[in-house]
């Protein structure tokens, strides 16, 4: 295997163990937490990250003809750091903890495109941070949209009106 071969199973297999980590810390996450909005924007966010493990997982597999074992690499290499969260943790702390993960994870996978060896790679790499920043970014909207005091219906909307 030549170096950049090598250097890209390496990001491919730091990718797998990433989201595979991505996942869990969000299910550890809502694990802590009462709030049932912010549990489910969790929980919403544990399957992304699996979709995304699964695609790097299959491309692993496809690319080496051998498979790749998250969980034996991450407590090593990359264990879990989850800290506790306050069981009253609001929607909005949730919502700006998940903007500031998946802009890492879109910045990873962009540097990821740069190392690739072919197009195709570079095309993986490139949709899954754009997956990632799309996360990042409806993140954003929606803090902007639970921090905003504006109200968001009209006069018309309102019920009994007499």
């Amino acid at each position: 295997m030549n170096e950049k071969n090598d250097a890209v199973k390496k990001i491919l297999e730091t990718a797998i163990m990433q989201e595979n980590k991505s996942k869990k810390f969000y299910l550890k996450v809502q694990e802590q937490i009462r709030n049932e909005d912010a549990k489910q924007r969790l929980k919403h966010m544990a399957n992304a990250e699996e979709e995304h493990e699964e695609i790097l997982k299959s491309w692993y597999e496809d690319t080496y003809g051998e498979t790749f074992d998250p969980e034996k690499s991450t407590s090593a290499q990359h264990p879990l750091d989850t800290q506790k969260y306050e069981a009253n943790t609001s929607l909005i702390d949730v919502v700006q903890l998940i903007a500031s993960a998946e802009n890492k994870a879109y910045n990873f996978y962009k540097n990821a495109a740069r190392e690739a060896r072919t197009p195709e790679e570079k095309r993986l790499f490139e949709k899954l941070a754009s997956l990632e920043q799309m996360h990042a970014d409806q993140s954003l909207t929606e803090l902007d949209m639970l921090s905003s005091e504006e109200i968001h219906f009209s006069d018309e909307d309102v019920p009994w009106k007499i």
